[in-house]
């Protein structure tokens, strides 16, 4: 449902944020499940990422601080109310996915021992900055409309590192690598359609306009 606040003038969709949460939690049961090396030095992950930790670093982070902004992208209040706070993350934002996208091609394409999984690292990470590049490209030409839908789509492939890990959640893990890069490529799809099937969710489902009945000759 869609309230306005009194005298805030902008509408705050609660489903919208909903589902902002429900991620928010999914994010950190993954962190704390799949990425739990990150505070145990003894963990025999540190093992397989060794010949290229100093590549996955600035890629961990770059990747993190997309994932920690885009949220904030969507807020109306924040575009708003303080438009030059929301330029500034937009920036940051893309200039993150800049960093980890092409780091995490040139790690698949070098340390990745599976051919499927190198391949689809290439459409997940190219299709990644391609929709921050086009973000930015229609945010500097003011089409605001095209601009939202470049950046959902971004941050459906942002998200593609959380949903990718997700099953691990119920303990559930790929019994080869070939599996494992034919869901991310399910996962590649639906980052570039699920964002505009939820960003045009309302006009869907409205009720087609009744036709003005046309006057007799």
């Amino acid at each position: 449902m869609t309230m306005i606040q009194p005298g805030s003038g902008v509408a705050r969709d609660y489903r919208k944020w909903t589902l902002f949460v429900v991620m928010g939690v999914l994010t950190l049961m993954v962190l704390s499940i799949d990425e739990r090396f990150l505070i145990d030095w003894t963990d025999a992950e540190w093992a397989h990422i060794k010949p290229f930790q100093w590549w996955l670093l600035p890629h961990g982070v770059a990747g993190a601080t997309a994932l920690a902004i885009s949220p904030f992208q969507f807020s109306e209040r924040l575009r708003r109310r303080h438009v030059k706070l929301h330029r500034i993350l937009g920036r940051i934002y893309i200039g993150a996915i800049c960093i980890a996208a092409p780091i995490a091609i040139y790690i698949g394409n070098n340390w990745d021992e599976s051919r499927a999984s190198t391949v689809e690292g290439w459409a997940q990470g190219g299709g990644w900055l391609m929709c921050a590049l086009l973000a930015f490209v229609y945010a500097v030409k003011r089409n605001i409309p095209r601009h939202r839908q470049w950046v959902a789509r971004s941050y459906g492939f942002t998200f593609v590192f959380i949903l990718a890990r997700a099953p691990h959640i119920v303990s559930f893990h790929w019994k080869d690598s070939a599996e494992f890069a034919t869901y991310r490529w399910f996962l590649v799809f639906a980052a570039l359609t699920v964002p505009d099937l939820i960003m045009q969710w309302n006009e869907l489902f409205r009720p087609a306009a009744k036709r003005e009945p046309t006057p007799a000759s």
